[in-house]
Parts: structure tokens; sequence; C-alpha cells
């Protein structure tokens, strides 16, 4: 094993892919070891060697199954990135070695340079997962880190949040805070252990959690707007499965003294008892800053706007255009029927007439946190006619597609009759 430097394991069953490749990568460093290895011996040479990155080739379509089952048993034994090089490029195969364990792939075409640079790349993201282990581990000694949960703790909180804001403001980073806590007038109760697993299912990474005191979380969500903080915050909830039983609320970090932060959100976390679906959105504008701590339940004006901004986001970017995709390939393959598109500011609604059998489907945003789907068949009742609501981040264009698919079977079952 090596005193220093770092082992590269070369992974292959190709002598010649060896020789093309070897004299490449013997340009990292003098003290930099290269150790070549075949399929049935790659396992037995992480644990004696330790490698600080890994390299595998896969010649042809015959040695695939192969390759990805070295891949899954490498996987068992190290977490240190794994680079998959290909003779040829092949997607599926791709998809199924990233699924197995890879951290990256290129294929021989690209040459000996790109291979040399992704294997500096994948020592350096090893390096970092080390650094990152080792400081970890003693911020959890400090008690400034939860080893449970990950979470900063209550008792550094607010040098953690000072520090973290303080940078993100600096840097003129985009970011949320969003504050969420327990509802004390729920009738469902929810535990801790749940809501923090709930919490740390639905943030990512690069995502910072505080616990700001034992039940009011912090989450700082980097590179995030408000639209994008509301499908966080509807993920959470769809989550949970049960409405009410948490309040939350957020604010930008742009423009907010570091000062005040704390105190906002623990005065809106309380207006979120009564608000709509438990939730607030604070207003950043000075003018107004009273107007959305004194509003009570269907009132809540910032909330009002904020999710009307993201219906007509939606609303242009996925909802009409499929609406009027749907049109046009009606009047192609549905010629007997007419087809209408109606809009408002909070609705659209497609009607189908074919002599006196008419039908409705809406889609209307009421200014909450989720749309209504109505499909209204006139003349007839339930089950034909019904609603559902649909959250935010449930509106795709293929799910779209599929109520307005949906619907039209729906109304030739009915028109037909």
């Amino acid at each position: 094993m090596q005193e220093s430097g770092n082992n590269v394991l070369f992974v292959t069953n190709e002598d010649e892919i060896v020789n093309q490749l070897s004299d490449q990568l013997i340009l990292l460093r003098n003290i930099d070891c290269i150790l070549i290895r075949l399929y049935t011996d790659a396992c037995d040479a992480i644990d004696k060697d330790r490698p600080q990155s890994i390299i595998i080739t896969c010649s042809n379509r015959e040695e695939e199954a192969s390759c990805l089952e070295t891949i899954k048993l490498m996987k068992h034994h190290t977490i240190v990135p794994i680079i998959l090089v290909l003779r040829e490029y092949n997607e599926d195969f791709i998809k199924l070695a990233n699924k197995a364990g890879i951290s990256d792939c290129v294929t021989v075409e690209y040459g000996h340079s790109e291979i040399l640079m992704r294997t500096i790349w994948s020592l350096q993201k090893n390096e970092m997962r080390e650094t990152h282990k080792k400081t970890t581990r003693l911020l959890e000694q400090l008690k400034v880190l939860d080893p449970k949960t990950g979470f900063y703790t209550t008792k550094q909180s607010k040098r953690v949040f000072a520090n973290e804001i303080s940078y993100l403001q600096d840097n003129k980073l985009d970011a949320v805070l969003m504050a969420i806590t327990p509802n004390e007038n729920a009738g469902i109760k929810i535990t801790k252990e749940k809501l923090d697993e709930v919490v740390k299912g639905n943030v990512r990474g690069s995502d910072i959690v505080i616990m700001h005191t034992d039940n009011i979380y912090f989450l700082i969500l980097t590179n995030t707007n408000l639209s994008g903080a509301m499908i966080v915050w509807s993920r959470i909830i769809k989550t949970i499965g049960a409405e009410g039983t948490i309040c939350g609320c957020i604010t930008d970090i742009a423009t907010n003294p570091i000062d005040d932060f704390a105190k906002l959100m623990e005065d809106a976390l309380k207006v979120a008892l009564t608000a709509p679906n438990n939730f607030i959105a604070i207003n950043n504008d000075k003018e107004d800053e009273d107007v959305w701590l004194e509003s009570k339940g269907d009132k809540s004006s910032h909330n009002l706007k904020l999710f009307q901004q993201i219906f007509k986001k939606k609303m242009a970017s996925t909802i009409r255009p499929i609406f009027e995709f749907a049109k046009k390939s009606a009047k192609r393959k549905l010629q007997k029927i007419s087809f209408d598109i109606n809009e408002t500011p909070s609705s659209i609604e497609l009607t189908l007439t074919k002599d006196d059998k008419v039908s409705k489907l809406k889609i209307e945003h009421t200014g909450t946190s989720y749309l209504t789907v109505h499909f209204i068949h006139e003349g007839l009742d339930s089950p034909e006619n019904k609603k559902a609501n649909m959250e935010f981040n449930e509106i795709t264009e293929p799910k779209i597609k599929d109520i307005i698919d949906t619907f039209i079977v729906e109304y030739l079952g009915y028109a037909n009759k």
C-alpha cells in the first residue's frame, strides 16, 4: 500500500485499453499509484489498498452484465467515486450503471486528456468528502450538529444562523428562509421524531436546517425563490399526509437585517395558526410590514399574492399551452365536437359541446396552495361530476395532458349515449 499520494484503482479485463490509458494517468503525480486489477480482483484491491478513485472500463455489450455486477460489489466495499469508461456510448447501460453507483462516465473517443481530468476531479471529490466527514465529526462532538438528524442544534443556533445569513447576503446569493413548527391547535399531533424525518427527507444536501428552539425549525433553502420554497412546503405537507398538523412561514433572505429574522419568523408562525393552510408568506416591503401580522384567515393578502404569482407562471408555462395543444388536436380528431377555451385570472375552462351534450373541465385557483380540478357533465350527477385538489408541484405537462385526456374520454362516453 502507498505510504503517501493517491491510489487510483483501474479495473479492467482488457489489456489494450490498459496500454492506451495507463500512460496518460501517470501524468497525475509521481507519488500517485495506478493499481491495475481484473474485475474479479477489484474488491480485494479496495480492501487492501484503499484507493481514492476508481476507474472501471467496459469494452463491449457482452461485458456489460459483468461490469454492472462489479460496480455493485465495489459499492459495498467503498464510497469513493467510480468513473465508468466505455468504448461506445450506450444510454441504457449508462442509466443502469448510474443506478448501480458510478459517479461519472466518459467514452474513450473523448480522449485521454478528458479521462485524466475526470480522474483528477474524482480525487478532489474524495478529498472533499473526507474533509467534510472530519468536520462533521468535530461539529457533532462540539454539540453543534445533531448526529441523528444532521441538523444544527439549538445550542449554537444563533451563531450558525447569523453566519449563514451573513454569508448569503455578502455574496448576494438567492435563498429563502422557511420556519416550521407543530400546530398546537391541531387535532392530530405530530411527534418531533416524525417531523425530523419529514424535514430531512424533503431538503437538499445544500440546504441548512437549524433547530431555532426545541420545536421550531429554520430551513435555509439556497438557490431558491419564494415559488420554489412553496413547492418544498407542499412536498412536506404531502409527506405528512394530514393538513393542519404543522404551521409554516417563508421570507426572502435578501433584504431583511440579520437581527430581525428570528423575531419576524416567530411572530409569523403565531399568525400562521389562523392563516389559510396554516401558512404565511412574509412581505419584505417595510411600508407594509405590519399588514400580514394583522391579517387573519382568508385576509392573508400576501399569501394570496404569492399563490397568484405561482398560478400565473404555471398557467403561462404549462397549463395554457397544453389546453391549446389539446384544442388543435381535437379539431383534427373530433370534428363534430365544439371545443372552446375560456380563461380568467384565476381559472381556465374547457367546454366540449355536441348537440345538447355539454361538459366542462375547469382548473381553478382560489388563493390557496393548491388548484381545484372540476369535471362537470351537465345533466349528470355524481360520480360523473367530481372535483379534486392538485398541488402546485404536481402541475406538469404530462399531468395536465392526462387530465384533459381523461375528461375527453368521459365526455365521449356521455355524449355518445
